[in-house]
């Protein structure tokens, strides 16, 4: 068991572009800062391996000592992301290419093909070494495979391998080239295949059928988890500390997939201050992947930037930033980086201490985040975010679905769900998870369903029926269930099983452009929908919106219907902001689901509870006052100080509160 305890404050640190003896001064100064972990290794494959099968370990081995040393643990990181010179050189099979058939050029990273052999023999061998050489070190608490892995150019690798293994993918799936053409309907525009081999590279420039690029798509994301999997193979099989790899707030590489091979999440952001909210959607999300604290192992402590430096932020966002995972569930926040680098692509980027070794601006507010999560370390680690009893579903083929067939103009998948699901509910102060459709729903007594087009992702729809009809009560649409798992249409009725479970029919669909339709709630309340519009003919459903402009006028455009004992909620349209609110507190408040606080909108509060006791962490998001009432007395283990009742929360104050 690790010496070394949570919670985790770290950055990213580089000793390969530095000499030897500014280790030392290094050390002294993330002391002073109260970091207690470094995050190693992850581009420095040219220094571990200079030659090729010539090692040097000798220079990681002293820096990882002396940190451990000074109480400092490391995160451990495979440095597969950038390969060096030499293997590009001699191995050039192993540079990905593009859809224009050109090859990329070393000098960037994450420019190699996923699946080639060749690569993935060359990184088996550097993994092998590191797990040999840091494997059992009691100074390791982890290990990062590769570094934030995504599809090159936002559509992956066309070299030979991948067009090979594409359609054998396939052929696994289909079975033969006929089953193929059925399933994707390929007989419009003449687009029936004669062989696997007759099937496309989908380039860019080229109007593609939307089932050929889904499959591409999913083919290229879990092409990356199965690379990623290489690797964490060979390090199960060494190492001792638990193994990761950090991933971007991005959809192109399933979260839930990759992790399936992982023991814990790792998570990398840069938000800047007028979207920090928008990370509690991806907290929520990677939480909820492993039934483990997840790591946030990158964020910035005052700008961004690569050979431009952009997006500083006010005193006092590092606090809520830095807190940030901490309240929602993790257990380590990083920053990239520690000490700025002195050339390269990224030299314009924030750090905490500059390039010259003198403390930023930002120093004090880390050394007094370092200073909170000692003083609450105790509650923290002895407590969990409560259960919420609401889940959204959040997918990556879906992602994948609209990414190639937005089915409405201007229509994008993340955003809906960030800002026209999610943030409605966080301005009610009702939690949730964020889960994939595969995820298990015992936990949960809501589920809701926004833009969720192939039911059958994960077996959700079987394990959904069976939920519902034990009492859970489902939430649906707009733009659910309408797609099979090959991205095409139902052809028997708009929708895989929706009307038959909500005892509806669906009279016309018409989208949200260039105009919204009216339409009035059972309450009397008037208002409009968003996005997409289906206009119901009740059947046994209960009727609650009725539309009342436009060919809708007079057909449901929201209904309940019960399923043995829970019920479907289908929404035809999404609701504007304050009536999803609304409605979400109703059908929650229902199941005895409780709000996380009565708070202003602006401040976060993640009820917590577990051995160490029952409380809240609270953090101010859009750096305003704002208030929190607390339903009994409480106090700050933060400042000492008692709390009770209605208390006012500064700008970007961060509270732990213990009852």
């Amino acid at each position: 068991m690790s010496h070394f305890k949570p919670p985790y404050l770290g950055a990213a640190y580089y000793p390969e572009d530095w000499p030897p003896e500014q280790v030392d001064a290094d050390m002294r100064l993330m002391l002073d800062a109260g970091l207690n972990v470094a995050r190693v290794g992850e581009f420095a494959w040219s220094r571990m391996e200079p030659r090729e099968g010539r090692y040097d370990f000798d220079w990681l081995h002293r820096v990882v000592r002396k940190l451990g040393e000074a109480g400092i643990a490391t995160i451990m990181c495979t440095p597969t992301c950038t390969p060096p010179i030499w293997l590009a050189a001699r191995y050039p099979e192993i540079l990905a290419v593009d859809d224009q058939g050109r090859q990329a050029q070393h000098g960037a990273r994450r420019h190699v093909c996923p699946n080639s052999p060749v690569y993935r023999g060359h990184c088996a061998r550097i993994a092998e070494r590191l797990g040999a050489e840091f494997g059992k070190d009691e100074n390791v608490i982890g290990w990062q495979i590769d570094n934030e892995v995504y599809l090159w150019q936002g559509l992956g690798c066309y070299c030979d391998v991948c067009m090979t293994t594409f359609r054998e993918v396939l052929r696994e799936r289909y079975g033969d080239i006929e089953a193929l053409n059925a399933a994707w309907g390929t007989h419009l525009w003449s687009q029936t295949y004669e062989s696997l081999a007759h099937l496309p590279p989908p380039r860019s420039d080229t109007w593609h059928h939307p089932s050929l690029l889904t499959a591409w798509i999913t083919f290229q994301g879990d092409s990356q988890v199965e690379y990623v999997k290489h690797q964490a193979q060979i390090l199960h099989r060494l190492v001792s500390q638990p193994v990761g790899t950090d991933m971007m707030p991005v959809l192109g590489v399933n979260y839930h997939g990759m992790h399936r091979a992982l023991d814990l999440v790792q998570y990398n952001h840069y938000d800047a201050m007028g979207t920090l909210w928008r990370q509690v959607f991806w907290m929520d999300m990677v939480r909820s992947v492993k039934d483990a604290p997840f790591w946030n192992t990158e964020t910035a402590t005052c700008w961004n930037g690569s050979t431009t430096a952009n997006g500083y932020k006010e005193p006092g966002f590092c606090r809520a930033n830095s807190w940030l995972p901490i309240a929602l569930g993790g257990e380590a926040n990083l920053y990239w980086l520690w000490r700025a680098h002195w050339s390269g692509q990224e030299l314009m980027h924030g750090s905490v201490v500059s390039s010259c070794g003198r403390p930023l601006h930002i120093f004090d507010e880390v050394k007094e985040i370092s200073a909170g999560f000692k003083a609450a370390g105790e509650f923290l680690t002895g407590t969990r975010p409560t259960p919420p009893g609401l889940a959204v579903h959040c997918s990556g083929l879906a992602s994948a679905i609209f990414r190639f067939q937005p089915m409405t103009q201007g229509f994008d998948y993340v955003e809906g769900l960030i800002h026209r699901v999610h943030r409605p509910l966080m301005n009610a102060h009702l939690r949730a998870d964020v889960i994939d459709p595969a995820k298990p729903l015992d936990a949960y007594r809501v589920v809701f369903s926004p833009f969720l087009p192939a039911l059958d992702e994960g077996d959700l729809r079987r394990r959904l029926r069976a939920w519902i009809e034990a009492g859970g009560t489902w939430i649906v649409g707009p733009l659910s269930d309408n797609r099979t798992l090959d991205a095409t249409k139902y052809t028997h009725a708009p929708f895989g099983c929706l009307e038959d479970w909500a005892g509806v029919r669906c009279v016309y669909q018409i989208p949200g452009d260039p105009r919204e339709f009216s339409l009035r709630w059972s309450d009397g309340r008037a208002s409009t929908g968003s996005i997409w519009y289906d206009g119901f003919e009740p059947g046994q459903a209960e009727v609650l919106a009725t539309y009342t402009d436009g060919p809708f006028e007079s057909l449901a455009a929201a209904t309940e219907n019960k399923l043995g004992d829970g019920r479907i909620v289908v929404l035809g349209t999404l609701p504007v902001a304050d009536h999803l609110e609304s409605l979400m507190l109703a059908l929650t408040a229902r199941v005895g689901i409780a709000l996380a606080a009565e708070a202003s909108e602006n401040v976060l509060v993640v009820p917590r509870r577990g051995d160490a006791g029952e409380g809240a962490v609270v953090v101010e998001l859009e750096n305003e006052s704002g208030t929190v009432t607390l339903g009994g007395a409480m106090t700050d283990l933060l400042t000492g100080t008692q709390h009770v009742g209605q208390v006012e929360v500064s700008p970007y104050q961060v509270m732990v509160l213990r009852a």
